[in-house]
């Protein structure tokens, strides 16, 4: 008996060091360099092509998958479509879905009326189709060289912006860092 008590209490003594010794540490992969570790935000948006069976409230939208759906655009929100809706552009948007089915717009951005080249007090860039960013100011410190799209969000280089405005001749973009103003050169 008194092995069994000596056993037993040798156990719980080696139980309590490894409990002492983790000390709330969690394993390699997941602890130490979860800190490190970049957090990726997988893009939801939808990217596709303006129908010709757009209305004024209805958004028919072929996307670069194949499908052909149906949008419902709230006119009243400014901010929820930049750029235009035109037959033929292309365009990103998020959305929501109601319990009926119905698809209706959060954000959408016209990627046609994107391209070009725009301007500001700091910067003079292009923003080409396949990606790229040609700066054509000569004093910018940090120069944009590439663009994407991501949730209906503009990405240039590592910023990451909301299309405040987006129309014929000027762009307003947002992020933590402020509001940026741009005019579109010819």
């Amino acid at each position: 008996m008194k092995r069994n008590f000596t056993l037993s209490v040798l156990q719980l003594f080696a139980a309590a060091l490894l409990m002492v010794g983790c000390n709330g540490k969690t394993d390699n992969a997941k602890g130490e360099n979860a800190d490190s570790m970049m957090t990726f935000v997988s893009d939801t948006a939808l990217y596709g092509t303006v129908g010709e069976g757009t209305t004024m409230h209805v958004l028919e939208l072929k996307t670069d998958g194949g499908k052909t759906l149906s949008f419902e655009m709230n006119t009243d929100e400014e901010s929820a479509v930049q750029g235009g809706v035109f037959a033929g552009d292309k365009v990103t948007l998020t959305f929501t879905e109601n319990e009926n089915g119905e698809k209706f717009i959060i954000r959408m951005v016209n990627l046609t009326s994107l391209l070009g080249k725009w301007t500001s007090l700091d910067r003079n860039f292009k923003i080409q189709e396949d990606g790229a960013v040609e700066s054509e100011g000569t004093a910018e410190t940090h120069p944009y060289t590439q663009w994407s799209m991501s949730n209906a969000q503009l990405i240039l280089n590592a910023d990451t912006f909301d299309v405040v405005s987006l129309g014929p001749d000027s762009m307003s973009l947002e992020n933590d860092k402020g509001i940026f103003v741009y005019k579109r050169q010819k």
